[in-house]
C-alpha cells in the first residue's frame, strides 16, 4: 500500500490518497460538503491517523479522503457561503458562487472513483441516523447491507423531477450521471459525539463490504425503507406546528405547518416528517413526507 497526501497543490480543498497492493474498487469519502457537518471530518482523520501508523491497511483498490469539501463554511462553522454545495455538484463553466468553485474541484474526483460515501449529519437533536438508496446497484447493496443504521430513504430523485423549485445538483445525482454510483449517510445530529463513530464504523464497513481491507464483513442489518413522497417549499413566513425530529411519524389530516396568514398544512396520508427544517427561511425546504415502503436484510 502507499500513500499520497495530496494537499490542496493550489486548490481549494485537500484530498488524501491512498493506493492497496491490488487492483480493486476506487472510494472516495467527502465529508463537510456542509461545514458545519463535522462527524465525517472527524471519521476521516482517525482513518488516515490510523493507516499512517500502520493499524489500518488497505489491501486491494483506491480510496481517496476529502475530510472538509466545504473549507470556508467549515472555518465558520456555517452550513454555506452561497449556496447548497449539495445542490450545485456538477460542473459549472462560469462558476458564479464559492460553492460551485469548490463542485468544480469535487466534480472531477466523483467521475474518477466508481463509488462515493458521501458523510453528512442532521441539525435536530435525536434524530436518528439513516442512509439515502437513490439509484440502487450492487455496490450500493453491499453497502447499505453494511451501514450500522436502520432506516434507509428511497425516491429523492423522483420528488426532484415532479417538484421544480430547486435543482438536484446532489452528490449521488452526479456519481449516476458520471455512470458510478453514491450513498449519503447522514450520521445523527451534529454535536452528538457518537455520530463521528457512526461516521468511521460506515467507512471501515465500506472497505470490508467491497474487500479493500482484511477484515470480517459486518453482519448486514434489517433495514426499514421510506419512500420519499413530497417536499414542502416554505413560501412565505410560518412555523411547523409542533418542533418535529426526523421521521417522526404523522397521521392523515394532521396540521403539519401554520403560516403567518393562517393558511394550513396537513398530512395526506399517514408517514412520516423528513428532514424537518424548524428555522428555515423562506424559499428553502421546510420539511419532507414519507410513507414506509418495506422492510429488507
Amino acid at each position: 500500500m502507499y500513500y499520497v497526501f495530496l494537499g490542496r497543490n493550489g486548490k481549494m480543498i485537500e484530498k488524501h490518497e491512498f493506493k492497496g497492493e491490488h487492483d480493486g474498487l476506487s472510494l472516495l469519502v467527502l465529508a463537510a460538503v456542509h461545514g458545519n457537518e463535522t462527524a465525517g471530518t472527524q471519521a476521516c482523520r482517525r482513518i488516515i491517523d490510523e493507516i499512517e501508523r500502520g493499524a489500518l491497511a488497505l489491501k486491494n483498490g483506491k480510496m481517496t479522503l476529502v475530510p472538509v469539501c466545504n473549507p470556508e463554511a467549515y472555518r465558520r462553522d456555517v452550513r454555506n457561503i452561497d449556496e447548497n454545495l449539495n445542490r450545485a455538484m456538477t460542473v459549472h463553466d462560469n462558476p458564479r458562487s464559492y460553492e460551485q468553485k469548490l463542485a468544480n474541484e469535487i466534480c472531477p474526483l466523483i467521475r474518477e472513483h466508481r463509488f462515493t460515501l458521501d458523510l453528512h449529519s442532521t441539525h435536530c437533536v435525536g434524530d436518528v441516523p439513516f442512509a439515502f438508496c437513490d439509484y440502487p446497484d450492487v455496490y450500493n447493496q453491499k453497502l447499505i447491507d453494511a451501514l450500522p443504521v436502520d432506516f434507509v430513504l428511497e425516491g429523492w430523485p423522483d420528488i426532484y423531477g415532479r417538484q421544480t423549485e430547486i435543482r438536484d445538483f446532489s452528490t449521488e445525482w452526479g456519481a449516476h450521471a458520471y455512470g458510478n454510483t453514491a450513498t449519503t449517510l447522514e450520521c445523527g445530529y451534529h454535536r452528538d459525539p457518537q455520530a463521528a463513530g457512526l461516521a468511521y464504523r460506515a467507512i471501515v464497513n465500506a472497505l470490508s463490504a467491497f474487500g479493500m481491507v482484511d477484515l470480517p464483513l459486518p453482519a448486514a442489518r434489517a433495514k426499514k425503507h421510506i419512500r420519499m413522497e413530497n417536499y414542502v417549499l416554505k413560501s412565505k413566513e410560518g412555523r411547523l406546528c409542533r418542533s418535529y425530529k426526523h421521521l417522526d411519524p404523522v397521521c392523515k389530516g394532521e396540521r403539519i405547518a401554520l403560516y403567518d396568514d393562517g393558511e394550513a398544512l396537513y398530512a395526506l396520508s399517514d408517514g412520516f416528517i423528513l428532514l424537518p427544517n424548524l428555522q428555515a427561511p423562506v424559499n428553502t425546504e421546510w420539511y419532507y413526507f414519507g410513507t414506509a415502503e418495506k422492510t429488507a436484510r
